[in-house]
């Protein structure tokens, strides 16, 4: 393989990672595949308050990629010391341009719910809706070590109703 061929491989490679890791979806609706057969603790609770609030990544892979794209296009720049310093200013300039990216990219809003147990306890959860839970609604709460959710309980509603 010639040099040419290294260097697009060496691009190639860190933008395949930030392109697949751009799509981080925090919505209650959307479950991974190892989420796939998976027990949770569920609690019952009423939404008691929630506020909007602006959610943002924090992985920072998009910098990483970012400079390693950086420093591969910046080392083609000369031979020797030239190259050296090509790559260490590329990787400056690609880490930012990635991190402006990753930053614009994973941006989204959502709420911070408070929410009171059947035990009553208070707790509080931050969750990518687009709109609310009103404050009283009957809620689950899924507890998971990586991401919990919050699901309006549709059978609270059907306990209160009286027979007919």
């Amino acid at each position: 393989m010639t040099k040419y061929k290294y260097t697009r491989i060496a691009l190639a490679l860190p933008l395949a990672f930030v392109i697949g890791a751009c799509d981080a979806n925090k919505s209650p609706n959307s479950y991974n595949a190892q989420s796939v057969g998976e027990v949770r603790r569920v609690e019952r609770g009423t939404i008691e308050s929630y506020r909007w609030v602006n959610i943002q990544g924090g992985d920072e892979i998009g910098t990483l990629a970012g400079a390693g794209v950086g420093a591969a296009a910046g080392s083609t720049v000369g031979h020797g010391a030239e190259g050296v310093i090509g790559a260490i200013g590329g990787a400056i300039i690609g880490g930012l341009i990635g991190k402006s990216i990753d930053k614009s990219a994973s941006k989204k809003s959502g709420f911070e719910y408070i929410i009171r147990t059947e035990s009553g306890s208070l707790v509080t959860m931050v969750q990518a809706d687009q709109q609310p839970l009103p404050e009283g609604a009957p809620v689950l709460i899924l507890f998971s070590g990586a991401q919990s959710r919050l699901v309006f309980d549709h059978n609270a509603l059907r306990q209160n109703q009286p027979p007919q």
